[in-house]
């Protein structure tokens, strides 16, 4: 089996393959196989937006899985290694970057990419060698992230997951209270500090659409399993996109969604139950607001 001709059969756009030994791994090989996509160039502004990276990411998942089994399949010591820390290989690979909000950059591409990483007990030439030391931020002067981060997630001291929004997406957890009314339409994602970074090549295209609010709480069990499919099970657990899409719901403005929330503010998941009670009172309040405003 050629596995490089494979990957790239499979949709990888890049394929790098690297010495075991240089990255600390008992197999001979290490292969890291890249599969970019386009930013968007005008997320929607209603629904459940989901992130293209998560799109790209499941049909990468599923092409490295059946890869894997077809090349052991023909007796290939060939593995998936997930575990495998990639950002102190990414530090250290000749011509790729780093930026403040922590995200790798390839040339010409930028940070849009997935990578699927691959052990193979039997050697291959190497494409590339790590050098010596990690390589320094590629940002410079440049603060267009810090700038554009809607909590003040990265600042000159670095970067806080705590504040993060996709820290707190899909965790199952409540989400910290001055964090709710910022998460918009975003069901899994932030696209903000990538949209800015210089390093990025420009949007195109259109967002794909997302599932509606209605529907996710409306038929939250359903709508979730249709996602499996689309951004791969591990993501797309029931209680977990309920929670999500109740806060998606309190910053929509959307009074029709209020029964549906009053009925999960009942819910026996702690997350559901707290958030789907916030987005009632935030939409009671944000038509209270708009009431107020109208007033001559």
């Amino acid at each position: 089996m050629d596995i490089i001709s494979h990957l790239r059969e499979a949709g990888f756009d890049r394929v790098t393959v690297l010495t075991g030994a240089d990255c600390g791994i008992p197999e001979q090989t290490l292969l890291l196989a890249f599969m970019t996509y386009e930013a968007e160039a005008a997320p929607p502004s209603g629904g459940a937006w989901i992130h293209p990276y998560y799109y790209v990411s499941q049909r990468a998942y599923r092409a490295a899985s059946a890869l894997v089994r077809q090349a052991q399949a023909e007796g290939i010591p060939l593995t998936l290694r997930d575990e495998v820390r990639v950002k102190p290989i990414f530090a250290r690979l000749p011509g790729m970057t780093q930026g403040r909000n922590t995200l790798s950059c390839l040339p010409e591409i930028g940070s849009r990419f997935h990578v699927q990483i691959f052990a193979l007990d039997a050697p291959m030439t190497p494409t590339a060698h790590l050098e010596d030391a990690p390589h320094p931020l590629h940002c410079g002067s440049c603060t267009r992230c810090l700038q554009a981060c809607p909590t003040g997630a990265l600042d000159a001291e670095g970067f806080h997951r705590e504040k993060c929004l996709r820290n707190w997406q899909l965790g199952g957890k409540p989400v910290p209270g001055e964090l709710r009314g910022l998460m918009g339409n975003r069901l899994i994602g932030c696209d903000d500090c990538q949209r800015c970074c210089p390093h990025n090549p420009a949007p195109r295209g259109n967002a794909l659409p997302g599932p509606s609010l209605a529907s996710l709480l409306g038929s939250p069990k359903e709508t979730a399993a249709a996602l499996r499919e689309t951004i791969g099970a591990n993501l797309a657990l029931p209680n977990r996109v309920l929670a999500q899409a109740c806060l998606l719901a309190g910053c929509s403005g959307q009074q029709a969604l209020s029964p549906l929330l009053a009925k999960h503010a009942a819910s026996p998941s702690p997350a559901v139950a707290e958030h789907a009670a916030w987005a009632c009172r935030a939409l009671v309040e944000g038509a209270e607001a708009k009431q107020e405003d109208s007033k001559p």
